[in-house]
Order: structure tokens, then sequence, then C-alpha cells
């Protein structure tokens, strides 16, 4: 058989044979050894994404599996890796663990390979949790009643040391004899107690409950999970040392609302916070737009349209939330997919009380301003900045301009920009950017939004120029400092030049018997 150069590119090849069933093998390699793309009949397996290989958490001493489901030419084979590091045997299509221990929780993935290549997956994240029977159950009291609740403090606890404190609102039904159950049924409630997240990064982890028989979070036990997180910090006789910068809260499907509104209560005390599929409380976005929050659920949920609404409220307040929204995953699935997610987990606990979150994903407008809010006397707007997502792609990003209703697809992915951007005069406009990048989940599908938002006050200049001879009186209101007085003999020649700079109104203009033309120029 004569192979000719000409499939990749490369210098003419002297002819020679070679069996037609390695002749893929060997037009690769050259291509290879020359710096050069394979060949267009190169083709290397393709990995689909599959349920049964995506982030779980699983029971110490229970089984776990993973599963690839791959296509390609074959014969096809297979090597699993933990985080990044090869498994002595462990080839075949499926990865069984029969009896998870702390050491096997990390990223797993897999390389697939045929003649043609190999491609390697996605990384999957196992969480090897503590039985649900290492929940301490207690109870706290005061003047609204007993509260009771359940606790896991990290192995080895330290009380010289602080820790971060997770504080999480399970959904509904559920109560003090029926929560850990619930726990024991769904691992993923417990990541943040997993063996490889406490060596990581020990958190304090409270579960409130309800009285057996309450069904509803009520105002009255959200003043009483107030107060508990209180007496955890200052009890002298059950005190736990914990970092005031890093108390987090979360809450899943009715556990929600019950968390957007201990926020709302007590805003400067948490750090962040994570929503699953639920719906807000009566607290105003408004009131909880500076904590950083990250929300998710799946379209086939029925809380589809509540979690959006409140990812929507709190951004149209000027708010950040990031917002994942599954394809696919139901109630259950999509709960606990977020809460399996290593970039969720890492992120909440990376927030610190007060600081501006520099945890990815992160959008960030850096131009004109890098402040949240702008005045200005312009009647557009370009912006500049950046977006990142953990190394992944980002897809798009766009910006809207609440006030208008209008909207654009700004320019660039990591590196943006959006210009033209129309703003309605003596408005407040409210222009949020949003960038879009993947769900972390690749079975589920969907994607991830992340936003920056600037209030922009758009409040036009207005001049007067009023006779004083032999002078001229100067003034205006509007627009932004530091302001530019310039003058122009001819309007058509537009030979603008500054003759005070840094001006305060009213301005008065010593005229010298000179016909001229005046402006001033702010911000």
């Amino acid at each position: 058989m004569k192979l000719s150069s000409k499939n990749c590119g490369a210098p003419r090849l002297d002819r020679f044979l070679v069996p037609a069933a390695r002749m893929g093998t060997v037009w690769v390699a050259f291509c290879i050894s020359q710096g050069l793309s394979p060949p267009a009949f190169a083709k290397p397996p393709v990995i689909k994404p599959s349920a049964s290989l995506q982030s779980k958490a699983v029971f110490v001493n229970t089984s776990a599996s993973f599963t690839v489901t791959a296509s390609g030419e074959g014969p096809l084979s297979y090597q699993w890796r933990l985080d990044g590091l090869d498994l002595a045997g462990e080839t075949n299509q499926t990865l069984t663990i029969s009896a998870a221990q702390p050491g096997d929780e990390g990223d797993y993935t897999v390389a697939v390979s045929n003649r043609d290549g190999a491609v390697v997956s996605e990384p999957a994240r196992l969480w090897v949790v503590p039985p649900s029977t290492d929940f301490i159950k207690a109870e706290f009291t005061n003047e609204e009643g007993r509260l009771p609740y359940f606790y896991i403090l990290p192995e080895g606890y330290d009380p010289a040391r602080s820790y971060p404190l997770v504080c999480l609102f399970h959904g509904s039904p559920g109560d003090e004899a029926t929560f850990p159950g619930m726990a024991a049924t769904y691992a993923w409630m417990l990541v943040f107690a997993s063996y490889r997240q406490q060596a990581a990064d020990p958190a304090i982890l409270v579960w409130p409950s309800r009285r057996a028989g309450d069904n509803s979070w009520t105002g009255q036990y959200l003043q009483q999970v107030s107060g508990l997180l209180d007496k955890l910090m200052t009890d002298p006789k059950r005190k736990l040392n914990v970092d005031t910068n890093r108390v987090y809260v979360g809450g899943g499907s009715e556990g929600v609302h019950p968390a957007w509104d201990i926020v709302g209560m007590r805003p400067a005390f948490f750090a962040a916070a994570v929503f699953a599929a639920g719906w807000q409380g009566s607290t105003s976005a408004a009131s909880i737009k500076d904590v950083p929050l990250w929300a998710w659920c799946a379209e086939d949920d029925g809380q589809l349209a509540n979690t959006q609404s409140l990812v929507r409220a709190l951004r149209l307040a000027g708010g950040d939330p990031v917002y994942t929204q599954y394809n696919t995953g139901g109630h259950i699935g999509g709960i606990g997919m977020g809460w399996s997610t290593p970039a969720i987990v890492d992120w909440l606990l990376a927030q610190r009380l007060g600081m501006p979150s520099t945890a990815e994903p992160l959008l960030s407008i850096t131009s004109p301003t890098s402040e949240g809010s702008l005045t200005t006397g312009a009647l557009s707007l370009n912006l500049s900045g950046s977006a990142e997502a953990l190394g992944q792609s980002v897809s798009e990003v766009r910006w809207e301009n609440t006030a208008s209703n209008k909207q654009g697809l700004a320019h660039g992915t990591n590196v943006w920009t959006a210009t033209g951007i129309p703003l309605l005069a003596d408005k407040t406009n409210v222009v949020i950017v949003t960038a879009t990048t993947t769900s972390w989940a690749p079975a589920f599908g969907g994607s991830t939004t992340f936003t920056d938002t600037l209030t922009v006050v758009c409040s036009p200049m207005r001049a007067t120029l009023t006779w004083q001879a032999p002078e001229a009186l100067l003034n205006w209101s509007g627009g932004a400092p530091p302001y530019s007085v310039q003058r122009a003999a001819d309007l058509v020649a537009e030979d603008w030049t500054d003759i005070l700079i840094d001006a305060v109104p009213p301005v008065t203009l010593q005229l010298g018997g000179k016909a001229g033309f005046y402006r001033v120029v702010g911000h």
C-alpha cells in the first residue's frame, strides 16, 4: 500500500508498505513525530456522559461504583485513576469498591484508549461520609421553646483551634424523629463531614430540626436557630470555637426559605449561603443581596420556577448569586448533585465575612470602575472585565440593563468588552453582566451562570451661562466629577481646549471681549 504525506501536510514520504489494520496507528505516530495533527481517519474513543460516572457520596463501609460508557473502534482499553494516579489492576469498564473507606475518597477519572489514541474522563468525586449515627442530638431551649438539633464535630476536635460552622436546614417532611433517617438515606447531606473534607478543612456541621410532629419552619423556629448559633459560640458549658468570619448557612427544598430569612435577619453574620431547589422567604432580596450565594435546581424539578425567581430577585436587587441549572435530575437528584459538586463546596468554604468573593466562578467588571456603582452624565456605557470558572470554558458573556430591558452579547469570554450599552437619563440603571459555564455534572447537563452588577446613576449634565458684565457665570448640575471647563472659538472646528480642570460650580469666566463657546465635561 502506498502512503502519501498529503493526509497530514508533512513532507512527502518514501513508499513503504504496512498492513491495512495498522495503517491508522503508523500514520498517527508519524504525524505526532512531525509535530502535526493526526490525520482525519484517526478515531480515538469518545466518552459519553453518564449518571454512573459523576460525583456522588456514599457512607463508609458501603459499596460504590463508577462505570464509563465509551464508543470507538475497538478494542477499547481502560485505566482507572484516583487523584491522577493509576489504580493497579483497575482496567475494566466498571470500577467497584465493595466497602468504601476514607482512603477511597477522592477524584476518579478513567483513561479509555484504542489504537488511535486515548481520552480521559472528567473527574468524578467520591465522597465517603461517616454514618448518620455519628450525629450528636442536642436541644436548645429559650423563651420561644425547645429546639432539637444535630451536630457533628471534626474528628480530633481541638478546642484551641477555631473552625468554620455550616448550618443547614433540612426539607420536608422532617423533624427530630425523622431527620436522622433522611440523613441515613441521602449520603450527600453529609458531604461537609466527609473524611477527606474534614481532613482538608475541618468544620462544625449543625442541622437544626423541628419538634416531633411539626412540619414547617416558622418565625419562632428562626428565632430559636439564631439563638442556638449564638449559644454555640458563647455558652461556657457548650462553647464551640467557631471562626466568626466563616459561618455559613444553607438549605434544600423546604429548607431554602428559612435559610433565606435567617440571612435576612442577620446579613452581617453569615459569610455565604447555598440554596438547593426551593423558594425565597419573606425577607426582601435587597436585605441579603450582599451575602455571596450559590443556588441550583434541575429543569425537571417542580421548584424550578421558585428557584429561578429567587435568583432573579437577588440579581435585580444588585446581588451576584451563582446559579446552576441542570437539564435533568429531578428534585432529589438535582439537590444531591449540587451538594456533591466539589466546586460548590469549595466555593462556599472559601468565602469570608465582609470580604469580596475571590473564589471562582467569578466575573469582574474592571472598567470604567471596579466599584459597584457609577455616576455619569453619558447616555451610553462601555464596560470591560474578566470571567473565570476554575479552568472550565466560558461559553458567552451577556449584559442586561434592567432599567430599559435592553440586552446584548459582549465580545470575548474570559476577557470581555461590552460597548454602547444604552442608559436611561435621570434613572438608576442596574447593569448585570452574566457569564455562562459548565454545570460540573456532565450526565445532567445544564449550565452555571455567574454575574457582576454595576449600578449606574445616569445624571445628565445641565449647564447655564449668565452674563454678569464684564464677566459670565457658568453653573451646572448632574454628571460626576472631576469636571473640566473647555472653550472653543468655533463650533464647527470643535477646537475645544481646557481652560480649567477639577472645576467646582459655579465658575466665573473672564471673557476678555472675545466671543467663544464654553462647555463642561464631567466623568
